[in-house]
């Protein structure tokens, strides 16, 4: 398997970071934040002088981790916030977002990939859940079906995320999502730690009966990409779910990685491990050890 990692989980300074991956044995990144600033919001200049900096050490970027629709409200009364306001992202509207698309594909181009991430929206902070609800999929279906529109004119791939923050927490959900949208330039970004993490409470109970592993195997025709981090659930802090360094936390990549393995998965396990640089790098240790 393809192993890679976001770039600025290691340093912001993207040359930099690319120099402590590159040392570690690894040749593909993703990029989220470039020069202290959104990926898909960068200029002709910036891109061009990121592009020159990952050839010169001959790295390759798997794709764009865009911040498409998380920081927007999906309808017009809902108020949306930064749960961390070092990560960098987009603002706005649904038109402001979709206006970034287009922008985004030719970031894309640029660096020779043709995947985005995106998300199903930020849940609200002044509405109760349950969220990922039928007339929340219809209406975030509608939007991504405008999205992918726009995407396919330059030949890239939308990869939903299903982020813990957002309408769809599991990959179930964002598998319903995908199959509502019917476009064939949609596929799923599977991040299992983000399945464990979702709020449980927020969601339907129908979505919360697969263990991770049940979940990988119905949606893996659909992944395009797939996250790797860790937690350890504590139910003795206020935030119960704790980062840690990958095989230090709650999940059993081991058995997910065979399945994978077996079914000779073509894409890059990319990681988003969130935790101290220190540990990042052992989790790209562990990664390449046991992947």
């Amino acid at each position: 398997m393809n192993l890679g990692i976001i770039s600025d989980q290691i340093d912001l300074d993207l040359e930099k970071a690319i120099q402590i991956i590159k040392n570690q044995g690894y040749n593909t990144i993703e990029l989220h934040s470039v020069f202290n600033k959104p990926v898909e919001t960068l200029n002709e200049e910036e891109t061009r002088k990121a592009v020159e900096i990952c050839k010169k050490y001959e790295m390759k970027v798997s794709n764009l981790a865009t911040t498409l629709f998380f920081l927007c409200p999906l309808y017009e009364e809902d108020k949306v916030s930064l749960f961390n306001d070092s990560f960098h992202c987009i603002k706005g509207n649904v038109k402001d977002h979709l206006n970034h698309i287009e922008n985004a594909c030719r970031v894309a181009k640029a660096f020779g990939c043709d995947k985005l991430r995106m998300f199903p929206f930020r849940f609200p902070d002044n509405r109760k859940p349950p969220f990922g609800t039928e007339k929340d999929m219809e209406t975030i279906c509608t939007y991504f079906q405008m999205a992918a529109d726009i995407a396919q004119q330059y030949d890239c791939t939308l990869i939903i995320e299903n982020c813990p923050y957002s309408h769809c927490p599991k990959g179930e959900m964002t598998l319903k999502l995908l199959k509502m949208c019917n476009r064939p330039n949609l596929k799923l970004l599977w991040d299992p730690a983000n399945s464990y993490r979702a709020y449980q409470n927020q969601v339907e109970d129908k979505y919360l009966h697969k263990t991770l592993l049940e979940e990988l195997k119905w949606i893996y025709p659909y992944i395009g990409h797939i996250h790797i981090k860790d937690y350890h659930y504590d139910s003795n802090f206020e935030k119960p779910f704790i980062h840690k360094p990958i095989y230090s936390g709650d999940i059993d990549f081991d058995v997910l990685f065979q399945y994978l393995k077996e079914k000779e998965y073509p894409y890059t396990l990319s990681l988003e491990p969130e935790v101290a640089f220190e540990e990042a790098i052992l989790c790209m240790k562990r990664l390449k050890e046991k992947a």
